[in-house]
């Protein structure tokens, strides 16, 4: 008998799942079980030293994924000490609560719990009672309790449970361990065999998709491709989206820029595989990525007009490092820009080299005192003046920090002081003018020390 009761709580508790569907609704289950007499404060209800086995036959019914319902009748000993002795035989519906419902395990799953409750009517009979108040007869009762089921199979399952029937009139409780299997006892037909049961299935003589509710996709142009995957479900096609292809290159005509030629790019020919239709390519059988043509520099001249198409250069693909319009094979100063085969022109360089000294002859306030940096920048235009034959007019300016006869009279004090300075250095006189030109055109503004500063100055202007 122990090892009965060791059978039964294992299975209690490490099998189970109900394998009821809507696919298998109608089960047959076949439980062994042993009754427990309750007759004091529940004591009676797990001595397993009595011998009181019995056995419960029931049919099931799938209601839903959360709820089963069965109805079965079961036949036992039912016997404690030497209180109650006699057979009980109980007809009860019960409807069971799963818990393999999608919200605590999935529907699939192959070991599920659930929880049960019912009514029915319990038959005591064959009664010894050493207490008059246990007789024979039949007693409403209500039984409750919970189990498990494992799936062994597609149409085969393994269950416990453990049901505690209480009377509802005057007699007495007892509770019901059960262990048993359950059987398949109807199955949904699938005519097609496409896996949709037949009541479901909205084409039951052809096979279908689920999706589609079991009837199969139309191809309404009968191109061979289904309407739903079918980008032109109502004219027939050749290609694999189902769209006319008239040059059969795969691409459907619709997006085919040349529909009556076969290519493989966008559906036009490309025959060099550069990218470039043929049509637009300049060099349809060469590769390249200037228009269809090679350009091994990248300079955006093709190979075959650049002159130098090893060398990334400009307008005709060869290089012109100083932008003076001469290329850098060809000019004698390839990093100095010059109008003279590359190189700056006499005028050039005076222009440079005058522009440099305007920015370098500074002088202090109210002061026509040349420093050593407007000396040094004087030297290289007396140098210059030595080796042409240009005349200069010195523009003497000031600031507008004193008044207006002043900054005149200072400004012009300033262009004698570099004349001056020049003709020391062996310049002609003749060569030189001065001009006064005060607080006007400054460089910079006035009202800051630094724009002053900047505006008391000379400046150089060519006469020839």
């Amino acid at each position: 008998m122990k090892k009965t009761f060791l059978l039964l709580a294992l299975s209690l508790f490490s099998i189970g799942l109900s394998a009821q569907t809507k696919d298998s609704p109608w089960w047959l289950a076949v439980d062994g079980v042993s009754n427990k007499f309750d007759f004091s404060y529940y004591d009676g209800l797990f001595d397993f030293s009595e011998n009181t086995l019995g056995i419960r036959v029931a049919a099931e019914r799938y209601l839903n994924s959360s709820f089963d319902l069965d109805l079965g009748v079961s036949y036992g000993a039912l016997k404690h000490e030497d209180v109650f002795d006699g057979a009980v035989a109980d007809l009860t519906t019960r409807i069971y609560y799963k818990f393999n419902n999608g919200y605590f395990l999935k529907e699939e799953s192959r070991f599920a719990p659930y929880l049960f409750a019912g009514i029915g009517l319990t038959s005591y009979s064959k009664v010894e009672p050493f207490y008059e108040e246990y007789n024979d007869g039949v007693y409403a009762t209500t039984p409750f309790g919970l189990g498990f089921r494992f799936l062994v199979s597609e149409n085969f399952e393994i269950n416990t449970k453990a049901a505690f029937n209480k009377s509802i009139s005057y007699a007495p409780n007892y509770m019901q361990y059960g262990i048993g299997v359950s059987f398949a006892l109807s199955r949904n037909k699938d005519k097609d065999g496409d896996g949709v049961p037949n009541k479901e299935d909205n084409c039951p003589d052809e096979a279908g998709p689920a999706e589609n509710n079991g009837c199969p996709w139309p191809d309404t142009d009968g191109d061979g491709v289904i309407d739903k995957d079918d980008a032109c479900p109502t004219v027939k096609g050749n290609s694999a989206s189902g769209c006319p292809d008239a040059d059969g290159d795969g691409v459907p005509d619709d997006k085919d820029e040349c529909p009556q030629l076969a290519g493989s790019l966008n559906g036009c020919p490309d025959a060099d595989g550069d990218g470039v239709k043929d049509s637009e390519d300049e060099c349809p059988n060469t590769a390249g990525s200037l228009n269809g043509c090679p350009d091994r520099d990248g300079d955006g001249v093709k190979d075959s007009e650049d002159k130098c198409p090893s060398v990334a250069g400009g307008a005709n693909g060869c290089p012109d490092s100083d932008g003076d319009g001469v290329l850098d094979n060809e000019d004698n100063c390839p990093n100095t820009a010059g109008s003279l085969n590359g190189c700056p022109s006499p005028a050039e360089k005076a222009d440079e080299v005058l522009k440099l000294a305007s920015g370098q002859i500074k002088f202090a306030l109210s002061s026509d005192e040349l420093n050593a940096t407007a000396k040094a920048a004087l030297d290289k235009v007396a140098a210059l003046l030595k080796q042409t034959s240009l005349k200069l007019r010195i523009d003497g300016y000031a600031d507008s920090t004193g008044p207006e006869e002043f900054n005149t009279w200072i400004s012009k004090q300033r262009a004698r002081a570099v004349k001056d300075y020049l003709q020391s250095k062996g310049v002609d006189a003749n060569r030189l003018e001065v001009s006064p030109m005060g607080e006007s055109n400054p460089l910079a503004d006035n009202s800051t020390s630094n724009g002053r500063a900047l505006n008391r100055r000379v400046e150089f202007k060519v006469l020839n």
